[in-house]
């Protein structure tokens, strides 16, 4: 390309690039911008606090319509009783225990099973055995983790008897009394206690 004409064209470029960026500044009017007011600080937010009171919950509105399940109070306290265990006794061997298998056995019935009868609160009433009765609660898990191997549905429950906090373990539930038979004759064999049938007391 002839260098004049080069020379000419980059010129023009230059003026053209200067002229878009000069042009807003010289031939377009500014915006006035509106002046900034300043308004006052707001007044402080009033809070309200006043003590709100509890809710109360679903479960706590049902407890109080709902009637505990009966206890029989009297076989229970003698039933802890007969099975307690004292602390100073050496753990009763466990392992002599023969398996609820082979102490319950296949049985066939003659008669259809017993249909659970309702209490006066609308609780069905059911039965466990009380084996034992003890003062530590890690003595009343290995207990009942001896009775579990051995295949019986056996479970601890806590309750507190003057200032003291004790445990019963307990074989079950079941709806029949005389379902417990050969399994009493063989517990308290072992363990050396008068287990006792007593009336489930199911946890609300």
């Amino acid at each position: 390309m002839n260098p004049i004409l080069r020379q000419r064209l980059v010129g023009a470029l230059v003026l053209v690039a200067l002229c878009v960026v000069f042009w807003p500044i010289v031939f377009v009017e500014p915006v006035d911008q509106q002046p900034i007011e300043l308004r006052p600080t707001p007044e402080r937010p009033r809070i309200d606090t006043s003590p709100i009171e509890k809710p109360q919950s679903p479960e706590a509105m049902i407890r109080e319509r709902v009637k505990p399940p009966e206890i029989d109070a009297e076989s229970q306290t003698r039933a802890d009783e007969l099975t307690r265990l004292d602390d100073e006794e050496s753990d009763r061997n466990l392992s002599n225990l023969t398996t609820v298998d082979a102490v319950e056995g296949l049985e066939l019935r003659n008669e259809a099973p017993v249909m659970p009868v309702l209490d006066a609160s609308g609780y069905p009433q059911s039965w466990v055995l009380q084996v034992a009765t003890v003062s530590s609660e890690t003595r009343a898990e290995m207990l009942v983790e001896q009775l579990v191997q051995k295949g019986y549905p056996a479970f601890h429950a806590r309750f507190a008897k003057d200032t003291t906090v004790q445990w019963r373990i307990q074989i079950g539930p079941k709806f029949e009394k005389k379902s417990f038979d050969s399994i009493k004759s063989e517990v308290d064999r072992v363990l050396k206690v008068e287990s006792m049938v007593v009336r489930y007391q199911q946890p609300l």
